[in-house]
C-alpha cells in the first residue's frame, strides 16, 4: 500500500493528455469512484485542493470530467472538497454545462447544491446549460433548470427562458434550429416566447415550420 506522500505523488502524475491520475480515477467508474474518494480522505488539504483544481491539456478539471460522465457520487465528493462548479474550460464551459448537455440530472442537483451560479452562466458563445440542454432535446434537463431557476415559485424564470447567445437565439430557438422538436414544445410550455426572432430576424417560422400552428396554441393557451 501507498503511504500518504506517494499517494499524493501517484495521483499528480499526469499521461500524455495532462490528465492527472486523479482526473483518470474521476472518470472509471466504481472502481475510480472509490480511489478518489480515498484519495480525499488521505491527502492534505492542500494536496486535495490541487488535485480537485487540475487542469488536463483540454482546460477540464476533473470536475468537468465527472459531470460530463454523470458521475453523481463523483461529483458530490469533489464538491464537498472545494471543487469549482463555476470553472471554465477554454470555451467558456462549467462542469454544469456538460451535464445540462447530456441530460444528467442527478448531477446538476449535485452541482446545483454546491453552486448555483453556473445555472446562468454563459460559455464563449453565448449559450447557458439550457441552450444546451435545448440542443441536445434533453427534456428531463430542461424542466429540472427551469423549475430550479424558478426558486420554488410558480413564475416562470424568464431572464432564463429568453437568455440570447451570441447569434441572438433563445434556448427555443436553438431547440427549433437543431430539429428537437419535443425541446421546443417544452420550453413553449415552460413559457418561453415563441415569437422570438434571433439576430437574421429568424423566428420559428423559419426554423421550425412545422411547429408553428403547435406553439401558437400552447401561446394562447397560457
Amino acid at each position: 500500500a501507498l503511504d500518504d506522500d506517494a499517494l499524493e505523488r501517484a495521483m499528480a502524475t499526469r499521461d500524455d493528455d495532462g490528465r492527472t491520475s486523479f482526473h483518470r480515477a474521476c472518470a472509471a467508474g466504481a472502481r475510480g469512484r472509490a480511489c478518489a474518494r480515498l484519495a480525499c480522505e488521505r491527502m492534505t488539504r492542500e494536496a486535495i485542493a490541487r488535485a480537485v483544481g487540475a487542469r488536463d491539456d483540454g482546460g477540464w478539471t476533473p470536475l468537468h470530467t465527472s459531470a460530463a460522465l454523470g458521475g453523481r457520487e463523483t461529483c458530490g465528493t469533489l464538491c464537498a472538497r472545494g471543487a469549482d462548479c463555476e470553472a471554465r474550460t477554454p470555451g467558456g464551459q462549467t462542469p454544469g454545462h456538460y451535464a445540462a448537455s447530456k441530460g444528467h440530472v442527478g448531477t446538476m442537483e449535485t452541482l446545483m447544491r454546491a453552486s448555483r451560479g453556473w445555472m446562468t452562466m454563459e460559455d464563449d458563445v453565448g449559450a447557458t446549460p439550457l441552450h444546451r440542454a435545448a440542443a441536445r432535446g434533453e427534456l428531463r434537463a430542461i424542466d429540472f433548470l427551469v423549475d430550479a431557476l424558478a426558486n420554488g415559485t410558480t413564475e416562470a424564470p424568464k431572464t432564463a427562458l429568453e437568455a440570447r447567445d451570441k447569434r441572438g437565439q433563445t434556448p427555443l430557438l436553438v431547440a427549433c434550429e437543431a430539429g428537437q422538436d419535443e425541446a421546443a414544445i417544452r420550453l413553449a410550455k415552460h413559457g418561453a416566447n415563441v415569437g422570438a426572432k434571433d439576430g437574421e430576424k429568424r423566428g420559428v417560422e423559419e426554423l421550425a415550420p412545422k411547429l408553428v400552428s403547435a406553439l401558437a396554441q400552447i401561446e394562447a393557451e397560457r
